[in-house]
């Protein structure tokens, strides 16, 4: 492994706040020293263009209407436009009204392939809804605690007896994240490289000056879900991908979500990353799962992906009680009241979920509670800054079909308790 100095700012939380902007009108930065006041005026000249392009609506009385759908659709190609993204994948349902289904742009840039709504992408962090899932199956059966300390497992880790399990579903453990910009920039230019769940922890264990104290703040870390991916393979005998096949793809039905193998993406969707020196795309698609592993490393689509945002709110895979656990969702460290972190689950204002940044790829998977609605985007680009694509996409799509749930559209959404 390489040696390297850990940052404490984790580069995909930032999306997480970002979305912040568009879902829950958050002003401010995230206090990361990754963000420059030129991304700031570039986000705010952004944000601005998105409200400028969608229009109001009356809710759910008109929400999918000819005229609304074609606003969308003309929304969707200017953000597409705008942020040089070569395709993009979006559905949207509310049960008892309407959905739509749109893909615009290109699957292949090479041969012209148009893009499709049934193209199965990488999903990278939703990844870690399957794994908390996962997770949270075994402590309703009783093989586990979330008050079970670290140390059961790994008792020679850095604060191990303080570490407990629900500590790391949380967000909340206090160890850095061995995915700095240096280990994700690693990553993007050796997609193939192989590091393991155990190595990670075990480099950044070795880390123990960097460590904060547990239970204190909510600061979003991939290493949290490389360590529960270890726990879940020591409790069962199994390893993650079929623990996750068998508790939870297969019995809600999903055809098309898989955790991966081999470096291989089924279908012929090709993901990207922009060249900043030469300006040129270039294929991010071949990757190694192992060293996202259950922080990000799973495939699925767009319809599997509304399947399981439904079922992932309404707790069809986990006891009452799991579930509302679950939900109980803490304040994101330099995030809103309204944003938060609970068991493998973001909220973000009305809406939970989670979003997911990887090389080639930026998915959101999003659910509304009042409206029993799902929204799934996929882009088929992700550059090495690993800063979310597809959040404008999400945000024109929120405020063109769903403004009296979005803070600064026709109702505050504050004013509807979630969860």
């Amino acid at each position: 492994m390489h040696a390297r100095r850990v940052r404490r700012s984790a580069v995909v939380s930032l999306s997480l706040l970002t979305l912040c902007l568009l879902l829950v009108g958050c002003g401010g930065g995230s206090g990361s020293d990754q963000q420059s006041s030129s991304e700031d005026t570039q986000q705010a000249e952004s944000q601005s263009t998105v409200e400028a392009t969608v229009g109001e609506t009356n809710g759910g009385e008109d929400r999918f209407a000819s005229e609304t759908i074609q606003q969308l659709d003309s929304a969707i190609a200017e953000v597409m436009s705008e942020e040089n993204l070569p395709g993009v994948a979006v559905a949207v349902l509310v049960p008892g009204e309407d959905e739509y289904v749109q893909a615009q742009g290109a699957a292949n840039l090479e041969t012209g392939r148009e893009r499709q709504p049934n193209d199965p992408f990488r999903i990278g962090s939703i990844t870690k809804t399957f794994t908390a899932t996962a997770l949270l199956q075994l402590v309703d059966q009783g093989q586990l605690s979330k008050s079970d300390p670290l140390s059961n497992w790994y008792p020679d880790f850095p604060n191990a007896d303080q570490i407990t399990v629900d500590d790391l579903l949380s967000m909340r453990s206090g160890i850095p994240d061995y995915w700095d910009e240096e280990t994700l920039r690693q990553y993007y230019d050796n997609p193939l490289e192989d590091v393991t769940a155990e190595e990670i922890i075990q480099q950044v264990a070795g880390e123990a000056d960097q460590f904060e104290a547990p239970n204190q703040q909510t600061q979003y870390n991939n290493t949290n879900y490389s360590i529960l991916e270890r726990i879940v393979e020591k409790v069962t005998g199994n390893d993650l991908g079929t623990q996750i096949t068998e508790d939870t793809i297969q019995p809600l039905g999903m055809r098309n979500t898989i955790y991966p193998v081999n470096s291989e993406l089924p279908g012929e969707l090709r993901g990207y990353g922009l060249n900043p020196e030469s300006e040129q795309f270039e294929d991010k698609t071949i990757l190694n799962p192992a060293p996202p592993g259950g922080a990000g490393a799973m495939i699925s689509d767009i319809s599997d992906l509304g399947v399981y945002a439904r079922a992932l709110y309404n707790g069809d895979l986990l006891t009452p009680q799991a579930q509302q656990e679950r939900l109980e969702a803490q304040q994101l460290e330099g995030a809103p009241e309204t944003t938060g972190y609970g068991e493998g689950i973001a909220k973000l204002g009305n809406f939970w979920g989670h979003n997911g940044e990887i090389q080639g790829f930026s998915s959101e998977m999003w659910f509304l509670p009042q409206l029993e609605a799902t929204i799934i985007v996929s882009v088929n680009r992700g550059d090495a800054d690993y800063e979310s694509k597809s959040t404008d996409v999400l945000g024109v799509v929120a405020q063109t079909l769903f403004p009296e749930y979005v803070e600064g559209g026709n109702q505050t959404p504050s004013e509807d308790p979630v969860g």
